[in-house]
């Protein structure tokens, strides 16, 4: 009778187990290898440049035949991006059949330079600044926007992508970037301004002062430069794009989409109501507390901002009680970008009359 509990037992252990391994028979361990391989990669790129890692992943799979075909065995290129571009290649090329019989693509010297490549493809291509508006966790979003920016020719494309982030539970990646879960080993590559499709309308009331900076050592360059700008918009006056459920207008301002604060709000609530993650807001606006209230009538960026100011506005000069940040809110570019572009760092004084250089 023992024996026969005992065999009962194992016949249903067995049957478990099998049960188990057909959970997802539609994983394949060449791939499983792959996402091993390069999500460290595929995280880095999300941490440095807002591209998800599960759609880094995603597309590197169906791109590179995961690692298999003679792009990336040959040329180290997993994404099949081609010579032309934007930006144009300068590197070394290869030539094989895709829509032409002799297509261009480029080659790289490392698997880390393809996924650098395709982080800065992404925002050097006017086409694709859309995505950057995009829930960063909304996979499928994204995968739609890449066929919707003419990355594949494939009506497929966009399933092709979501089932892979699917079958492989690709978005485990992404939540570890955004729960800080991974920290990026490298530093930013800054690419190229794209440019939005149309300008903003008219620009913000000043943005609410910071706190004065401590002088710094740190030079200013000195450039002789063009100022040339146009009309600064008023925030209060930019168009209203959409109303949001607790009544914030979000606007647009050159090209890049905002919130006018009210009295009390946090960044928290906030990030429900927008739908996004409080660390999306934070990197966006350059904020460093984890639980930033606000005050009434401050601007709160809710999409990345230009890396140059719009066509058209070359300079700012500098007036009185005025911030970098301020500026950086004005024309809607990156404070790091300002910073770059003028020699100056966190810790600079600005003065009345200053030359800040946009573009």
């Amino acid at each position: 009778m023992m024996r026969l509990f005992r065999n009962i037992a194992l016949l249903c252990f067995s049957i478990l187990g099998l049960t188990a391994f057909a959970q997802n028979p539609r994983q394949s361990q060449a791939v499983l290898d792959y996402i091993e391989k390069y999500k460290d990669l595929a995280m880095e790129e999300m941490a440095l440049y807002d591209v998800p890692a599960s759609i880094t992943l995603a597309q590197a799979i169906v791109e590179s035949a995961h690692g298999t075909n003679k792009l990336s065995v040959q040329g180290h290129n997993h994404f099949s991006i081609k010579c032309p571009g934007r930006v144009p290649w300068k590197g070394k090329k290869m030539y094989q059949k895709d829509d032409k019989p002799d297509d261009c693509f480029r080659v790289y010297d490392s698997d880390e330079e393809s996924f650098r490549d395709h982080s800065l493809f992404l925002h050097q291509n006017g086409n694709y600044a859309p995505l950057f508006k995009l829930d960063i966790t909304d996979y499928i979003a994204w995968a739609k926007g890449l066929k919707k920016a003419g990355w594949a020719t494939d009506p497929d494309y966009p399933s092709k992508i979501i089932n892979q982030v699917k079958t492989y539970n690709l978005t485990q990646y992404d939540q570890m970037v955004l729960k800080g879960k991974y920290k990026p080993k490298g530093k930013k590559d800054e690419p190229p301004a794209v440019k939005p499709k149309g300008a903003p309308a008219a620009s913000p009331a000043p943005a609410p002062a910071t706190p004065a900076a401590k002088p710094s050592s740190a030079k200013k360059k000195t450039t002789n430069v063009k100022v040339k700008t146009g009309p600064t918009p008023v925030f209060a006056e930019c168009p209203v794009m959409a109303m949001t459920s607790g009544q914030h207008c979000i606007r647009e301002n050159f090209g890049v989409k905002f919130i006018i604060t009210k009295n009390g709000d946090n960044i928290d609530n906030l990030a429900k109501e927008l739908k996004m993650t409080a660390r999306q807001l934070r990197k966006y606006n350059n904020l460093v507390s984890a639980k930033k209230t606000f005050n009434e009538g401050e601007i709160l960026y809710i999409g990345p901002k230009r890396f140059r100011a719009a066509s058209g506005y070359t300079a700012h000069i500098v007036k009185q009680g005025e911030t970098l940040s301020q500026i950086s809110n004005i024309y809607a570019v990156r404070l790091e970008r300002l910073f770059k572009m003028n020699g100056l760092d966190e810790n600079s004084v600005l003065h009345v009359g200053d030359t800040i250089i946009l573009r």
